[in-house]
């Protein structure tokens, strides 16, 4: 028994071959447009947040810087008073009531801030 397979035409063949070959570069093409795009808009949306964060960011350290402020002017203006607290006592030393507070007055604040030479402490 003869059997006979019938040849392919080598140009039907290479024709088909470069085709075949065309359409997966064509389709692998696509699928890397479809990447980059998608990594653009990960990336446009990760910027996005960032500077929204940034922006809060900076809002909340001026709000902060502001209390900060406000809480040092505060601590001073009750340094003062304190500092000045001894003198005015003072002057009224007629008053035994009086008399009795300022010798109640803790040593630190009769003697206002310590230096840092200062051993006694």
């Amino acid at each position: 028994m003869n059997i006979h397979t019938p040849r392919a035409d080598p140009h039907k063949l290479a024709s088909a071959t470069i085709q075949a070959v065309d359409r997966i570069g064509e389709a692998a093409a696509e699928e890397i447009n479809e990447a980059a795009g998608e990594l653009i808009r990960g990336a446009n949306e990760i910027a996005a947040k960032l500077r929204e964060l940034a922006e809060a960011i900076r809002g909340h350290s001026k709000i902060a810087h502001e209390q900060v402020a406000v809480f040092c002017d505060r601590a001073t203006s009750v340094l003062d008073g304190i500092r000045d607290l001894p003198g005015r006592l003072g002057k009224t030393e007629y008053d035994p009531d009086i008399r009795k507070i300022q010798d109640d007055i803790p040593t630190f604040l009769k003697e206002g801030p310590a230096d840092f030479e200062d051993h006694r402490l």
